[in-house]
């Protein structure tokens, strides 16, 4: 090989297969970023370790260490905004969206979808979001209430289907939503 293989621009949802090289040396920086924009939640879930043990005390990324930390990365092609919390509960949640978005990075993050309301759907959708994952875990109440700790499964169904709802009458097509 002569070493001059060109390299395909970065697809944001296939990102970790730009990360080939020949070489020992990274050809480029980050481009996939997972940040923990708090470790609050709303759940008690049986499958997280926050139900069982609190090992830092519950806060929200500040927006100066959330600006300071994606300013480092100049390629971002993709942010992950979740961790064991609950990113939803973030005040500045759409704002960290729209800063990655006017970067031109790829936003997604997963959601437990307890406040998923119509202010917060529309703030998110006014933000650029490009995919929002709703975890849900269990086909029924009774299921959930066990896996959860709460008994949110027809609030949570409420929250989605009224937010497609709204995407459709209003013509969005983002945030891309998945369960």
């Amino acid at each position: 090989m002569d070493g001059t293989a060109s390299h395909p621009a970065i697809d944001p949802q296939r990102y970790f297969e730009s990360v080939e090289t020949e070489s020992e040396r990274p050809e480029h920086g980050p481009v996939c970023l997972y940040l923990e924009t708090t470790n609050r939640c709303n759940l008690l879930c049986t499958t997280c370790p926050r139900t069982y043990e609190e090992l830092e005390p519950p806060a929200d990324m500040s927006w100066a260490l959330f600006t300071s930390i994606v300013d480092q990365i100049p390629r971002l092609a993709r942010a992950v905004l979740h961790g064991v919390g609950e990113p939803m509960l973030v005040k500045n949640l759409p704002r960290m969206v729209r800063y990655l978005k006017d970067r031109g990075s790829y936003v997604l993050f997963n959601t437990n979808g307890t406040v998923l309301n119509e202010k917060n759907g529309r703030a998110l959708i006014a933000a650029g979001l490009d995919e929002l994952r709703v975890s849900f875990d269990a086909a029924n109440a009774e299921s959930y209430k066990a896996i959860r700790g709460k008994n949110f499964f027809n609030r949570i169904l409420k929250n989605v289907r009224a937010f497609r709802e709204l995407q459709e009458r209003e013509g969005h097509d983002k945030p891309r939503v998945s369960a």
